[in-house]
């Protein structure tokens, strides 16, 4: 029996997305030559030494797992050091399988930045204008202009050293301004949040998972607000926080938690006889 034959259309497949394949020096050097042909680095300047120093930022970028292109245009060569943009830093954290990051605040004043591995909390890095001054970084009029971008930027690079050093394949977190480049705003996308957690919630499951009976909670609460404040959801946000960054030590929990009430003993001994009677009764 023939199989009848079809008269519905075929979608075309889609077109893949066009990538980019270095296997070799010679790819790389190719690849580096077209993008300083482009001018994408500019018309002035030896043209040999700009196909040398992009082809060292496609080799950085790529090490540390960007597309070419986003490596020529985001990664930086600065005193021999690769420097990032903070947009790339920001990817290499979230497409990370096990980091990722949220920010807290983000103001002119100071940028908060909590870090995570696999959902648990790592630390917070954050970074102020008043460290900004200090470190004297405010004479620059891009951190005049732009200081929520530049102190993200800073707390981003600080708590990626600190909490996930490995997200860039071995490369460290810095951009051009950390170390000597000119200083350059970039506004990152930022990806939604996703939903927090009540801090009195999650303070409320790190007691339960450390052990703290009913009463030894109410006792935990006296203990750190020093006797003024006996429920924990009265207790400040700085201190929820802290809780569940920190946790509750095994000490702490034995004691704040009641001594366990005496076992009644299953066989008593009985009661010893007293022939002795009451003095009312020997009359």
């Amino acid at each position: 029996m023939a199989t009848p034959t079809s008269s519905a259309l075929t979608a075309p497949s889609p077109t893949p997305p066009l990538s980019l394949q270095v296997t070799s020096v010679d790819d790389l050097a190719r690849l580096a030559r077209v993008f300083a042909a482009s001018g994408l680095f500019g018309r002035n300047g030896n043209q040999e030494t700009q196909v040398a120093e992009c082809a060292i930022r496609l080799m950085a970028g790529m090490e540390a797992g960007f597309s070419p292109f986003a490596s020529a245009t985001g990664v930086h060569i600065i005193n021999g050091r690769p420097a990032f943009s903070s947009n790339l830093l920001a990817q290499a954290v979230r497409r990370h399988p096990d980091y990722d990051y949220r920010v807290m605040e983000k103001s002119a004043k100071v940028c908060r930045i909590r870090f995570l591995f696999r959902g648990e909390i790592l630390g917070t890095e954050q970074f102020t204008i008043d460290m900004a001054e200090r470190a004297g970084l405010l004479k620059n009029p891009t951190w005049r202009s732009y200081p929520e971008a530049m102190l993200f930027s800073r707390a981003l690079t600080a708590g990626m050293r600190t909490h996930c050093p490995d997200a860039l394949g071995g490369h460290t977190a810095y951009t051009p301004d950390e170390i000597g480049g000119e200083v350059v705003a970039v506004s990152v996308a930022e990806a939604p949040a996703a939903p927090q957690a009540d801090p009195v919630q999650q303070a409320q499951q790190v007691c339960d998972a450390a052990g703290l009976t009913a009463d030894g909670l109410i006792a935990f609460c006296l203990m750190v607000s020093s006797g003024k404040i006996a429920a924990l959801a009265d207790l400040p946000a700085e201190t929820l926080d802290r809780i569940v960054q920190r946790g509750i030590s095994p000490d702490t929990v034995a004691k704040c938690n009641p001594a366990p009430a005496a076992e009644p003993d299953p066989d008593p001994e009985p009661d010893p006889i007293d022939d002795e009677l009451p003095a009312a009764w020997s009359a």
